[in-house]
This record gives structure tokens, sequence and C-alpha cells, in this order.
């Protein structure tokens, strides 16, 4: 098995850096892929893709043509929406949808990427192993839709805009749709487990400097949880 864990910055990466001990394989433009030394029974790398959709869409492609990896975990941190979230706490993406994609005038769906589908979602096998997963006694887990956007989510009015386009989003983040639609291409699931750094439209951009290794830290924490489980479960795909 292999699997790789993307995120798009350094910062959010630390703490792997902190617990694994690496070796840089490639470097191209924004994409960084490290090996991880010393494992038993599985092949991990990590890979640093830059901020925003088209690095992560990139470091996607590299990475799918080079590693070949079995699962892909984008993780990292994330921005929450009020009422449904609180700084510190780890949202687990079972549905991925573009917030910021507007094919409307030619029936799509808000979000759809023309001749793309409407959202990528995990497999029922996927979501119970979500499902098996109990909260932590520092954070809260939750599981449901992340919305990807170029946009940070710091001003109010395009906040409420994609929270009444999206009413069941719980997080917005700038990467993961992009990975999970050039993943697809090679028919590679990706798992989303992001820490939420900031409530959008709220300081988010001052909270999003502020939390951001707590984010990360509670991410790692959950990444490393759920590898434990695919490890044990290696038929799931």
């Amino acid at each position: 098995m292999k699997l790789v864990i993307a995120a798009a910055m350094q910062e959010e990466l630390a703490p792997f850096h902190g617990s694994y001990n690496v070796k840089q394989l490639l470097k191209r433009g924004k994409t960084v892929i490290e090996e991880v030394l010393d494992q038993n029974g599985y092949a991990l790398y990590l890979v640093e893709t830059g901020i925003g959709k088209a690095n992560a869409a990139a470091s996607a492609s590299i990475l799918c043509e080079t590693i070949k990896p079995d699962v892909i975990i984008n993780t990292g941190s994330a921005g929450g929406f009020l009422n449904e979230v609180e700084i510190g706490d780890v949202v687990y993406g079972s549905r991925l949808s573009y917030s910021d994609v507007d094919a409307t005038g030619f029936d799509y769906i808000f979000g759809q990427v023309p001749q793309m589908p409407s959202e990528y979602s995990l497999n029922q096998d996927w979501l119970t192993l979500f499902d098996s997963l109990d909260s932590s006694k520092d954070y809260s887990i939750h599981k449901g839709l992340i919305v990807t956007s170029d946009s940070f989510m710091s001003q109010l009015d395009l906040v409420k805009r994609v929270k009444d386009l999206f009413p069941n989003a719980l997080a917005s983040d700038m990467e993961s749709t992009a990975i999970a639609q050039v993943a697809s291409f090679y028919a590679i699931p990706v798992v989303n487990i992001r820490g939420i750094s900031d409530i959008a439209g709220v300081g988010a951009a001052t909270s999003f400097d502020t939390h951001l290794g707590k984010a990360a830290a509670h991410a790692f924490q959950e990444t490393k949880r759920f590898i434990g489980i695919l490890v044990e479960n290696q038929e799931i795909k």
C-alpha cells in the first residue's frame, strides 16, 4: 500500500516532519515530494502542494504519475463556518465541491465544472471507516461537505454567499476538490482531513495566523489515526 499525505504549506506538514524521518525525492515548481523512511508494511510520502487550486492540481498530477498512490490524504487547515464547527475541531470531508465555479447558464449545478461531477464523494466503505471514529477529548470531529475556493474566506459577503449556496458545508479550503478532481482521473480516492484554524468571516486572517499550529497538530493526530485504520483494512480501496 502506498499512502500520500498532501498539504499546501510547510507549516501544515511541520507535525509530520517532527514525527517522521524523510528524504526528498522530487521538487518541481511548488511541489515537494518526500519519502518517509523506516516504514513497516506500507510506503508513505509527504507532499507539499503549494496554496490554491492550480498548485494543488499540478501536484496531484505529478504524484499520481510518479508515486501512483493507493490513497491521497489531503490535510492541513481550513476555515470553518459559524455554528457548524469550532476552532481546533477536525473535519473529515465526506463530500468535496467547488464553491467558486458557476456554469449554471449551461444547466450545470453551481460548483460543477462543465463535463465533470457536481461533487466528489467517498464511497460507502470509506464512509464506514469515518463513522467508526470517535471524537478526541481535546476537540470534536465532524464529517460532511468541505468546499474549495481560490478565495480565503475573510469577507462576510463572500461567506454568506457560499453558505447560501452550500448550506450543509462545514468548512472551506483552497485545494481539496482540485486534488480530488485530478485523482479521479486515476481512480485514486482522496480523503480530506482538516483542522479548523479560523471561522470564516470572523477575524479569519488573524485567527488563521494565531491558530494554524493548533489546526495542523489536530489534523496530524487524526491523519495518523486514520492511517492506522487504513493499514488494518488494506482491502479498502
